[in-house]
């Protein structure tokens, strides 16, 4: 397995493998696809890394630096003032044939490392389906914590993840186990509460100080 930057020459093979993808799913509400023309914008901005085995792209994973004015701003939703310091954690695409191998979570840290030594950005913001294990514990293992649970994107539930470059969320020491079920819990309180981990189906929120 390769690791690799990927340029506008490997937007076919992107948009090859995140049809693959999809078609894969069960659930397709996992997947937020995207347009040929906004992974070509991805690539531009230069934070999009993809696995190869042989000459096959077989996993990819970027990041996305959005527009300060743009609808839906996810630095809306972590209370964040600063927009222009906000970088997104997008899509991120594993071949069936190759999870397991703990690709999401490498191609993660590398980005993350990139983003920190830019120093362009203290905050990286995304969004989980609540439903989504898998995703919520690549996050979680990442650093990201959910600032706020909420509906995006025309009314789908989603957890705002944040992940704070240079410090910490302050948070108390008060913890509640939620199950990752309790949507009502978390759309009545995710404000006051921050959650920093899951396990056995729970997520350990702590109280905002």
């Amino acid at each position: 397995m390769k690791f690799r930057d990927l340029s506008l020459h490997d937007l076919d093979a992107v948009m090859e493998l995140q049809n693959a993808v999809y078609d894969s799913l069960e659930d397709k509400e996992v997947l937020q696809t995207l347009t040929k023309a906004e992974f070509e914008g991805i690539i531009r901005q230069g934070y999009i890394i993809g696995v190869f085995n042989g000459q096959s792209l077989v996993a990819s994973r970027s990041m996305y630096i959005p527009a300060a004015d743009e609808t839906e701003h996810l630095a809306d939703d972590a209370e964040i003032q600063n927009k222009n310091r906000v970088i997104y954690s997008e899509i991120t695409f594993i071949d069936p044939a190759a999870r397991g191998q703990g690709l999401q979570t490498r191609m993660g840290h590398e980005l993350i490392k990139r983003v920190k030594a830019s120093g362009d950005f203290d905050y990286i913001l995304t969004t989980v389906m609540p439903a989504n294990i898998p995703s919520l514990k690549d996050k979680f293992k990442l650093g990201f914590k959910i600032v706020k649970t909420t509906y995006k994107y025309g009314g789908k539930k989603r957890h705002v993840m944040q992940l704070n470059i240079f410090d910490g969320i302050e948070t108390g020491n008060e913890v509640k186990r939620v199950h990752f079920e309790d949507m009502e819990w978390m759309l009545q309180n995710s404000k006051n509460y921050v959650g920093q981990s899951l396990e056995d189906k729970y997520i350990d929120y702590y109280k905002r100080n």
